[in-house]
């Protein structure tokens, strides 16, 4: 007897008898592979086949009419990663805006900023950690590249150039018990504990356990970081029943840690990056982080073919900071730092639901999806701001600690609601080969700002709603090539007029963006590549004062065009591939008075390359070579194109090693990033300078027991 759900395969003896007439006992087996429910991993192991595509649940890549890449936990375990960024440092279309040890994340993904708060735990927004996120209970980092409102509702913090959702771990039929010890430069130690079992007769309940403790100096002077983190996965695996829940905390704490530069006023040039291990922040600058988030999802099988589902999430977010702002004054890299203390908090409730109804009318397939999302967010916070005090990036000040105390209970300073609803249908032929997808959002967004003294309304509320389409079209003209198009949408909260506009306060509209995209998909089996042409409009928002009044709305446009080349598996035996090439053409559009028309879009380089790749040396097994460069091309820093950051390199080399101990299996693995230590602005993303990280070496020893 075969029982086949959508997450696991049960194996069941029928009591068949043998030829002697005797009944054989009941034998259970579970697919391993698929207790979690994902897409296998493609050849090498690095990726996957596939992934969630928001609303429309998992789909294997040569099926989906999107560009995405699903980055493994061996991916994850085998290059040292410890956030988000040293997983997308492999994205031929991303580029991070923080070097390593900066204590937070942002990404640029075709030319357009993605806030680590838009980033998904488990397909819900306001759950994963706020600045950086430890993978220590993550099996997939699943990257969509363009808008995506109609697949998973508007970000929160607006994010439209991409979507980045984190998968988190499970466990599969056989135990796991697997220590990590590690190192990293300049002095950082760390362990992880990795614990999975499953239990029952049909091992239906699972457990995955992971827990990680790291500390000590970063090779930044000035610079240390400690991180304390706990994952724990449950899930069920019933007839018709499929639960699951996370709980997950963090503490972080950065001290000395990197932040952004503001540049000096248009015109000025922007000065020589400052050797990277000087730290232009003072050492007893600090951001603590303490995080706390919980997960249930569920899906319950009505009837053939029907499926609901639901998610409940919640999260809450302490945060306590002596940090630095800090401001260029000219070329010659001298600078105005202002000290402050900031303390803050941030609690999110999220919740999903939802039907699934695969039927068929005539020779039509469909897979129909009703959505529906709600998020709530509240903020409050406090700031004292210190004495400018000045300083330079070649010659950092000592500056004195200030005394800046922030006293009493934290006020309630922003309240955000977001309400939506969705539907999407995929229509497809009887043997798949093309595929139609319409759907559309309907998403409402409501924010109100409070008073901190007085705990009052003190702007008017901001009560809007906007309707995010898409449609996308997917042949399948062989068993191994796709070629597909679509047109999607993306969704922000709509700005505010500030104090100084005519207008001030007055809300604006959810602002969209829009992107029309076709490619083709090439998957021989080992070895696979994407091809993707886009454009992406998005709106932008100016202080008019052509009337003689000045006032704030919504004109100007960023149109970013451009090509993609993103390669995965394995070019030959025992060579695995990560590779690819994202040209972007950023573009200024419908600026006041046509002032910066046709001239480019800040941050967004003109090239990117990755070439990576991992190499089984024959003449020892066990033992594997590894080497990754980089090349991102020159940035525009100002809307004028006054400013620019010159293009980089860089190039990492490894190497791991796996054998056995004493009938165990061990792996030691070494990373070099940075080889040459290279000193260079690494992005200018969001109107600020970061530096690159300086020459790192992570070295770890993974043993299972």
């Amino acid at each position: 007897e075969g029982v086949v759900r959508d997450q696991a395969v049960l194996v069941r003896a029928a009591g068949a008898a043998s030829s002697g007439g005797a009944v054989l006992p009941t034998v259970s087996v579970v697919a391993a592979a698929n207790t979690d429910g994902l897409p296998a991993a493609y050849a090498g192991g690095q990726v996957a086949r596939g992934g969630r595509i928001g609303l429309l649940g998992n789909r294997d890549m040569l099926d989906t009419a999107f560009s995405t890449t699903q980055y493994t936990a061996q991916l994850v375990e085998d290059q040292q990663a410890q956030t988000i960024g040293d997983v997308l440092v492999n994205d031929p279309s991303v580029r991070n805006t923080y070097g390593r040890n900066a204590g937070r994340e942002e990404f640029n993904i075709r030319g357009f900023t993605l806030f680590n708060y838009d980033v998904a735990f488990n397909g819900l927004y306001g759950i994963s950690p706020r600045n950086a996120a430890s993978l220590i209970g993550v099996e997939r980092v699943e990257v969509l590249r363009g808008p995506n409102a109609l697949l998973g509702g508007m970000a929160p913090a607006g994010s439209v150039g991409g979507g980045i959702n984190l998968v988190p771990k499970r466990a599969g039929v056989e135990p796991l018990n697997r220590v990590t010890v590690s190192y990293a430069d300049d002095a950082q130690f760390g362990a992880h504990v990795d614990l999975a079992r499953r239990f029952g007769e049909d091992k239906q309940w699972g457990m995955r356990l992971n827990a990680a403790k790291r500390s000590g100096d970063t090779p930044i002077n000035g610079s240390r970081e400690s991180v304390d983190a706990l994952a724990l996965g449950l899930d069920y695996l019933g007839e018709k029943v499929r639960l699951e829940a996370d709980f997950n905390y963090q503490d972080r704490v950065t001290h000395g840690r990197s932040s952004l530069l503001f540049p000096p006023p248009a015109g000025m040039a922007i000065p020589v990056a400052p050797n990277n291990k000087i730290n232009y922040q003072p050492e007893w600058s600090y951001w603590d982080a303490k995080e706390r988030a919980a997960v249930v999802r569920g899906e319950v099988d009505l009837a053939p073919g029907l499926i609901a589902y639901g998610a409940l999430g919640a999260m809450q977010y302490d945060f306590d900071s002596l940090q630095t702002t800090s401001l260029l004054r000219d070329s010659q890299g001298n600078l105005f730092v202002r000290p402050y203390r900031l303390k803050e908090y941030v609690n999110t409730r999220t919740v999903e639901a939802g039907l699934r109804n695969k039927f068929q009318t005539g020779s039509l397939q469909h897979e129909l999806v009703l959505s529906a999302t709600s998020y709530a967010q509240n903020n409050g916070l406090l700031r004292q701001n210190g004495a400018i005090v000045n300083s330079s990036i070649y010659t950092p000040a000592n500056i004195a600690e200030p005394s800046l105390a922030l006293n009493g209970p934290l006020p309630r300073t922003l309240e955000t609601r977001m309400n939506s609803v969705a539907i999407a249908d995929t229509l497809s032929t009887a043997d798949r080969r093309l595929q139609f997808t319409l759907g559309v959002r309907h998403q409402q967004v409501r924010t109100r700002s409070l008073n901190p003294a007085t705990g009052a309304q003190s702007a008017p509320a901001h009560d809007k709603s906007a309707l995010t389409p898409m449609v996308s079209l997917l042949y399948k003209a062989t068993d191994q090539i796709s070629v597909y198009g679509n047109y999607i949408e993306g969704l922000s909260q709509g700005p505010t007029a500030p104090a100084s506009a005519q207008n001030a306060g007055q809300a604006f509209p959810p602002s969209k963006s829009k992107q029309f995209e076709i490619g083709t998909k090439f998957d021989t089996g080992r070895f696979a590549t994407t091809v993707s042409l886009f454009q992406i409009e998005r709106p932008s928002s100016l202080l008019d004062a052509s009337s003689g009044v000045v006032l704030f709305r919504m004109d100007g446009q960023q149109r970013n065009r451009g090509i993609e080349v993103i390669s995965q598996g394995e070019a030959a035996r025992g060579v695995r591939v990560l590779a690819g090439m994202a040209y972007t053409q950023g573009i200024q559009t419908r600026t006041e008075g046509g002032l910066n028309d046709g001239r480019g879009a800040p941050a967004v380089p003109r090239l990117q390359l990755n070439l990576g790749g991992e190499w089984d040396a024959p003449f020892l097994p066990g033992l594997t070579l590894t080497a990754r460069a980089l090349r991102t091309g020159k940035q525009h820093v100002d809307v004028a194109n006054t400013q620019q950051l010159p293009a980089w390199t860089r190039l990492d080399i490894g190497a791991r090693y796996s054998f056995k101990a004493g009938g165990k299996p061990v792996t030691v693995r070494a990373t070099l990033e940075n080889v040459a230590d290279k000193s260079y602005w690494q992005s200018a993303a969001r109107e600020g300078l970061t530096v690159g990280a300086p020459r790192t070496l992570l070295v770890s020893v993974s043993t299972d027991f």
